[in-house]
């Protein structure tokens, strides 16, 4: 090859690496009511890299970011709105607001473009950073017991909490009572853009036994949870991300019970959890992999690929139940794309587990029990780290970093394909509604459907004088199913014949009364 060729083939190559489409990129986002006329107006300005045509959404909440209702359902927005909008600056949007007629208080608005190109997946991978799962496992080690670490605890809540709140998720916490003490599930969730009441779940309990310092179990779990919270944060995706620490699994699963009991909103489908349960410990040695008592007979394919390995510690088990099985491949599948250099064993166990009860110690079992799909993923706990549930259990010279960080790599990496991670920006921006005396009170309303009636729907409004009222039904995209006037009488319900019977899934029920057009959802199973 000539050498004056090179510099052309190197600015090439250089090229194709750096090429990567960029995201659209929000800024200036203003909102602004007339609340007389009750036009909510948006301004912003957009730029792309690659001037693509761009699909501008919005969604409005009035509950702290906790959900967000689509405004193409509730609103009828008009301006640089839809597909396609060039990029550029002075974009203005209107909207009807009267459907929050009777409401008050602030509202957020979260303004999303998307360039409806694919995502870099493996430059998310890249971005997991084993110095930054060292530095935050520095502060988390220590023994977070709720008698002999209590002080150490609650300084690991916090950081959860500071973290999640700090990266702009939506914060919260499930406190809950156990043994004379108060058990808290630290959340932090990114509602999904397209259909949000499907959630992926990336988890790890937080607390120790009384003696631990829980390095490994579990505090390389809970820096795994926090390293992919960072990258994913900005990161729209169809489906909400959510990411819990789960407190007092050392107490018998509690913290994951009591979420899956009562913790999980009405509505919601849990689309798959990606449960920490110990990854940092790993080693070459041979005979350093022990295996619980009758595994070569329930999972002969994972015995025997141990087994051909002179059983090195040199992996990440893969753990999920028949129902979860999709799950078990997509993680199997995401680690062979995009972590080549991480093994996986995958074990499938019949039911919820019960027959390899070794299989179910950890915070991935409460969501089998009820029948939702989750993964454990763990470095064998006690049958590799010999120094499980002892003061030894300490990351210095004992942990592996790299091996660490590569699960987590694996980890997001599955988690972006099934919450569906978007290319795109978003931003938000604030209006507030005050209430004002002579304001009626909003009428009440409900709708629901019966099983036994598959095709009717029912209807009744409390506190509204008797009227006339449009209602109609949306499927989740918005498209128009059914629409009726139907006149309401004050806490008398009303029948409604619809064309067919719904299928399962999300509908929007639009109906307009004396103070505006109002929403609420209605879930079919």
């Amino acid at each position: 090859m000539k050498a004056h060729v090179l510099p052309i083939l190197f600015a090439c190559l250089a090229s194709t690496t750096f090429a990567q489409n960029q995201r659209p990129n929000i800024t200036n986002l203003t909102a602004s009511v007339n609340w007389t006329t009750n036009v909510l107006t948006l301004t912003y300005d957009v730029a792309d890299a690659e001037n693509d045509p761009l699909e501008i959404s919005f969604a409005i909440s009035n509950n702290g970011g906790k959900t967000y209702t689509p405004a193409s359902i509730l609103l009828a927005p008009t301006g640089d709105v839809g597909f396609p909008v060039a990029p550029g600056t002075g974009k203005s949007i209107s909207c009807d607001v009267s459907s929050f007629a009777g409401l008050s208080g602030l509202f957020t608005v979260r303004l999303l473009a998307d360039d409806r190109q694919p995502v870099d997946i493996q430059s998310l991978v890249n971005q997991v950073d084993s110095t930054r799962l060292r530095d935050d496992l520095a502060f988390v080690e220590g023994i977070r017991h709720r008698t002999t670490g209590a002080a150490h605890l609650q300084a690991t809540r916090d950081s959860l909490q500071n973290l999640f709140a700090g990266l702009g998720l939506f914060t919260d916490i499930q406190s809950f009572n156990y043994a004379n003490t108060m058990g808290r599930n630290i959340i932090g969730t990114n509602p999904g853009t397209g259909v949000a009441e499907r959630v992926v779940v990336v988890d790890a309990h937080y607390d120790t036994v009384q003696n631990a310092p829980g390095a490994d179990d579990n505090g390389s779990g809970t820096v795994g949870v926090m390293e992919i919270a960072r990258i994913l944060a900005g990161w729209p995706s169809k489906k909400s991300l959510r990411f819990i620490g789960f407190d007092l699994e050392e107490a018998g699963l509690i913290g994951s019970q009591r979420y899956v009991q009562n913790g999980i909103p009405a509505g919601e489908t849990i689309e798959g959890v990606f449960n920490f349960e110990m990854i940092g410990y790993y080693t070459d040695e041979p005979n350093t992999q022990e295996l619980p008592n009758g595994f070569n007979l329930l999972f002969p394919d994972a015995y025997n690929a141990v087994a051909a390995d002179n059983f090195r510690g040199n992996f990440i088990t893969n753990v999920g139940n028949v129902a979860s099985q999709s799950l078990v491949d997509l993680f199997k599948n995401a680690a062979a794309q995009y972590v080549p250099g991480l093994r996986v064993i995958s074990v499938t166990v019949p039911g919820n587990g019960q027959i390899a009860s070794d299989l179910r110690r950890s915070d991935h079992a409460p969501f089998w029990d009820a029948g939702r799909k989750a993964l454990m993923l763990t470095d064998g706990a006690d049958f590799r780290n010999m120094c499980y549930h002892t003061p030894g259990d300490t990351a210095n010279e004992k942990l592996d970093f790299t091996f660490m960080s590569n699960v987590v790599k694996a980890t997001l990496a599955a988690a972006v394909q099934l919450a569906e991670i978007q290319h795109a920006d978003w931003a938000t921006a604030t209006f507030e509604k005050t209430s004002s005396a002579h304001e009626p009170p909003p009428c009440q309303w409900q709708a629901w459907t019966d099983g036994d009636f598959p095709a009717q729907l029912f209807v009744t409004a409390g506190q509204c004088p008797s009227a006339a009222a449009h209602l109609e039904l949306l499927d989740e995209k918005g498209s128009q199913i059914f629409a009726q006037t139907v006149h309401l009488q004050e806490n008398a319900v009303e029948t409604l014949l619809l064309p067919r019977a719904l299928p399962t899934g999300l509908y929007i029920l639009k109906l307009g009364l004396r103070d505006g057009v109002s929403a609420q959802k209605l879930f079919i199973r």
